[in-house]
């Protein structure tokens, strides 16, 4: 089990320098200047004044030094750099604001897989029936439907239906554990309905697959009853392909965030990356997406190790 912890490990290493490679290239490309931003039109058409600025944040070198340069503060020093627009230092940005959208990830994981994987075994084992059919409609509603646009309706239709509920915001979790909790269910039910969707897709199928395994049939013609057939027989190997499949959809809920935490006014990374996108503040973009990165990477690692548990064969591979 140590070996393959080891080669998981090593594996996340070309994942998160690709990663953090590729942003750091493509936001250089995009339209824009850094600064136009900081200084205006009129000093950043001066081309001493320009070169001098460039020189001082260090955007004058070539771009694999710049690269190099960043990464190796961060993992010699643990300096993520300083923001060109507010001056502050980037960890201090992440750590603030990282919590908000763990809240909002945890929670809306948990809603993804309580519905998720029970429908989805309830649609397998209750296949051809009305229930299987409506539980694949949902399924095909929910991958199909965006998860800023279930947002968009919850704010709208909520302050014209329901008033009284807050659905825009946010409050510290150590403040007041309740109204944080009630004001993040709503960007969490948002984004946890579209990634439940897809987990019941994913139970369905396996539980279907494994329920047709000889092993399965042979408890059933013992005449176990069918809650153990499916509980105790089936569902242990039917869950390997879907703790796989959440662990790669975490991924998801980072790029959903992004989106819904400006639609609920959410102060997490996802508005902190938007701002920095439009700011052209290339530190913050750079370490939010290292962190993230590490995150999801770190998460898909866990669902490895799960898989790994429960499927002693994976560790072979």
């Amino acid at each position: 089990m140590g070996r393959y912890i080891v080669r998981r490990l090593l594996l996340l290493i070309p994942v998160v320098l690709g990663v953090t490679f590729l942003t750091f290239l493509l936001i250089r490309i995009i339209p824009g200047d850094i600064v136009t931003r900081m200084m205006g039109v009129t000093i950043a058409n001066n081309p001493e004044t320009r070169a001098l600025i460039l020189s001082e944040l260090g955007l004058d070198r070539p771009l694999l030094e710049q690269y190099v340069w960043w990464l190796g503060r961060i993992f010699l020093q643990g300096d993520f750099g300083y923001s060109f627009i507010h001056g502050g230092p980037v960890i201090d940005q992440i750590l603030s604001r990282g919590p908000v959208t763990l809240q909002l990830g945890l929670m809306s994981m948990a809603i993804a897989i309580a519905i998720g994987v029970p429908l989805g075994v309830l649609s397998a084992v209750k296949r051809g029936t009305a229930l299987d059919l409506l539980a694949r409609i949902f399924a095909l509603l929910g991958i199909s439907t965006p998860s800023f646009f279930t947002g968009t309706l919850i704010v709208v239709f909520g302050a014209i239906w329901f008033p009284k509920v807050t659905t825009l915001g946010y409050v510290p979790f150590t403040e007041a554990p309740w109204e944080s909790l009630s004001r993040m269910l709503w960007p969490a039910l948002a984004l946890g309905l579209g990634i439940g969707a897809i987990i019941l897709r994913y139970t369905r199928s396996s539980v279907l697959e494994v329920l047709g395994e000889d092993y399965v049939l042979t408890a059933r013609a013992k005449g176990l009853p069918e809650a153990a057939v499916v509980f105790v027989h089936a569902l242990k190997s039917a869950l390997i392909p879907v703790i796989t499949a959440i662990g790669l959809w975490s991924a998801f809920l980072v790029s959903g965030a992004v989106i819904l935490e400006e639609v609920f006014a959410i102060p997490g990374l996802g508005r902190l990356v938007l701002s920095a996108i439009e700011n052209r503040d290339y530190p913050i973009i750079q370490g939010t997406v290292l962190f993230l990165s590490l995150v999801v990477a770190l998460v898909i690692l866990v669902a490895d190790l799960l898989v790994a548990a429960v499927d002693p064969r994976v560790r072979l591979h």
